[in-house]
């Protein structure tokens, strides 16, 4: 079982996403890209494993921008309307910001009587459905109230959180269609586990096991045998400290003292077991490594037995919940890599063997999305959520895995970026690069022919943004896909294509490096008597490596002063730089 599907609204900076996963998925993306505020949305229609329902409550700070805009611009133009009674409360509402996160779960045919009470026929397969919503159950109330502000008050930001109160709403969780709310006893059939970032102090306490999860996690596994032997061994262990300390002769000194009378004036005192709550005896558990406190080992390592004592405990489930869903902050935090591949190997294993168990994280490593694989990959920028699996062939995503040349971090957020066809250009352009500080901000990547797709999910994670694309091909006699790729060229998007076959009669003919290279290699390779034609067809056909290899180590070594950039490479530098409008 798993979740399949998320849809969420209006969430923090995610307006509208829509996305299908796996039974593990990787969260990619730069700062503030969305990745941690889909974590927390997805476990707001689940029961929390630690019981933190208050949590599901939002905040002003928690709807999106652009839908509280909306609503503030809602007041705006609509003011004498709402102030003279015009509009309904029904109307009103309607342009109320609501939060919505919905959730599918699909089981596997032995499942569906675990989730029978969520379960939907979509005409394709089975499938459960729980949906979060936090919105208005008192608009009258908010209409009164925005009406009383707009009095006196001009919509602007000082009031706004004043016209959109919080305390007015309320959450509900349901299963849609049946307008009505899931029994607590269905839902906590259904749990999350949330490892965020902030877990640095974990077990840094010397008297203290240091994880909430960890804690519950280790109280889950007893049974209620042990905890009656562990009852019955506080009460041993009261007695030996009652008896080993003389208690009863330092509080009961009556019954001891030369004093007359007085055990008439005191009646037998006693001391009584303070038996704690179990959570409070397993939490104050102090949590070690080998023969030395866990506090005492480094940030990596502590955070390494977290993950991994938590995952392992997920193995084997009690049949009391259908799914646990994990969801983990940056798992690599402070890990090395060897300890980084042992943590994606672990993800792998839990996420086959955990049947009720799913696991969703987000990294910035590269080991973990090559370990992972790409088709479990959903990358982010600025709310907006791409599935490579939907938007990458199987061919494609294979290509990008096994390129060990492609780091699809930079690939996709770099502030400028180029893709080139092959291993030579990246090369070549990375050694003029370097020549040149002032280009140096500048990421090449070799891919193969075909761009389109790739340059499609670019556009779609940059909307918005200052970066730019910049894509170098070889004609290759292919006309008809150099029209293809050069549709797609925008103010962001810079296509350029050899007028030659490929790259090196460009690199011939471009400036007076015809000249250069006969000089500088023409002894070499006896081209000091050949045309522009005949020195280009024999670098291609007989030395094209070799050559290409010499002319970068020349370029980064200054040795090739005045070397002249092909044209259509130099057009996407300029593009690039902003010297170019990009058509």
């Amino acid at each position: 079982m798993k979740v399949s599907r998320v849809i969420i609204e209006n969430y923090r900076n995610l307006k509208h996403v829509d996305v299908r996963l796996e039974k593990i998925v990787t969260i990619i993306g730069e700062n503030n890209s969305g990745k941690s505020n889909f974590l927390r949305a997805i476990t707001l229609p689940l029961s929390s494993e630690d019981g933190a329902s208050s949590s599901k409550r939002l905040t002003w700070y928690d709807f999106n921008r652009e839908a509280k805009q909306e609503y503030y611009d809602y007041l705006t133009n609509n003011k004498d309307d709402i102030l003279g009674g015009k509009i309904s409360c029904e109307e009103f509402a309607e342009h109320l910001p609501i939060v919505s996160v919905q959730i599918d779960v699909s089981p596997e045919e032995t499942e569906h009587y675990d989730i029978k009470n969520i379960l939907f026929d979509d005409t394709e397969h089975w499938i459960g459905r729980i949906c979060y919503h936090f919105y208005p159950d008192r608009p009258a109330e908010i209409i009164e109230l925005v009406k009383n502000i707009l009095k006196s008050e001009s919509v602007d930001k000082d009031i706004y959180m004043s016209l959109l109160p919080t305390e007015l709403y309320t959450y509900s969780i349901f299963v849609p269609g049946k307008n009505q709310r899931i029994p607590y006893d269905v839902l906590s059939a259904f749990r999350s586990v949330v490892l965020s970032a902030e877990r640095d102090n974990f077990a840094s306490s010397a008297d203290k096991l240091g994880s909430r999860a960890l804690a519950d996690a280790l109280q889950k596994k007893l049974s209620s045998d042990a905890k009656v032997k562990i009852e019955k061994k506080y009460f041993e262990f009261f007695e030996t400290v009652k008896t080993e300390g003389q208690m009863d002769k330092v509080l009961n000194w009556q019954d001891y003292s030369d004093i007359e009378c007085a055990k008439e004036f005191f009646e037998e005192i006693s001391i009584m077991p303070n038996m704690p709550p179990m959570s409070s005896i397993i939490g104050s558990v102090r949590l070690g490594y080998e023969d030395e406190n866990m506090f005492m080992q480094g940030l990596g390592y502590r955070n390494l037995v977290l993950i991994t004592v938590m995952l392992n405990s997920y193995l084997n489930g009690t049949g009391d919940y259908s799914l646990r869903l994990v969801t983990v902050e940056e798992p690599e935090a402070h890990l090395c890599n060897s300890n980084a591949l042992l943590t994606a190997s672990l993800f792998q294993t839990i996420s086959v063997k955990a049947k009720r168990t799913q696991i969703i994280y987000s990294t910035h490593s590269t080991e973990f999305v090559n370990k992972i694989g790409l088709d479990k990959v959903i990358l982010f920028h600025n709310g907006v959520a791409i599935n490579l699996e939907e938007n990458l062939s199987q061919a494609e995503r294979d290509y990008l895995s096994a390129n060990p040349n492609t780091d699809i971090f930079n690939l996709f957020y770099s502030r400028k970026a180029i893709m080139v066809e092959g291993f030579t250009e990246e090369l070549f352009i990375k050694s003029y690069l370097q020549a040149n500080p002032k280009l140096n901000d500048i990421k090449v990547f070799s891919f193969h022919k075909g761009f389109i797709r790739i340059i499609r999910i670019w556009k779609t994670l940059n909307k918005g943004t200052g970066n730019r694309l910049g894509i170098i091909r070889d004609f290759d006699d292919q006309p008809n896909a150099q029209q293809e790729h050069e549709k797609e060229i925008t103010d962001k998007v810079f296509v350029c294509t050899t007028k030659e076959y490929t790259l090196e009669p460009e690199i011939v003919g471009a400036g007076d490096n015809y000249t250069m290279l006969k000089e500088h290699y023409g002894d070499i390779y006896n081209w000091k008597s050949m045309t522009k034609q005949e020195l280009s067809d024999d670098w291609r056909n007989n030395h094209k490596s070799e050559v290409m290899l010499k002319i970068c180590h020349d370029l980064v070594s200054g040795n090739l002063n005045g070397f002249t950039m092909p044209q259509h490479i130099q057009s996407v530098l300029d593009s690039l730089q902003g010297d170019s409008d990009g058509n």
